[in-house]
């Protein structure tokens, strides 16, 4: 797995890619808590289009990173692709609807809240 933080103006992009299995998610879950437990944090876009698998570790890695954000007050969105697997796994599991979820970055970023 590769991890890439992107920074933007309005919130920091988490660029994963490759497997997010039992190997890997504490990678995911090590970049995603770091981000958001900056004291001048900003929104986070975990962005999941070159996933090729997300096991059920990444899938909690996910639901605890949506569970800090929310305890701290900071948005955290996902994006992965319209048709593929790792949205078919979200959905399989049922955390789709917990997740904030998106297909491309500029949608991501427009529902961002307004400074």
């Amino acid at each position: 797995m590769r991890i890439t933080p992107i920074g933007t103006h309005t919130a920091v992009v988490l660029a994963a890619a490759g497997e997010v299995d039992l190997a890997t998610g504490p990678r995911l879950r090590a970049a995603l808590a770091e981000l958001l437990e900056k004291p001048d944090a900003v929104p986070v876009i975990a962005d999941l289009t070159d996933v090729a698998f997300l096991g059920s570790t990444g899938i909690a890695v996910l639901v605890d990173a949506h569970w800090q954000a929310a305890q701290l007050g900071i948005p955290l969105k996902i994006i992965v692709t319209a048709d593929g697997l790792v949205l078919r796994t979200l959905r399989t599991s049922g955390v789709d609807h917990l997740l904030s979820i998106h297909h491309d970055l500029d949608t991501a970023v427009r529902e961002l809240p307004a400074d």
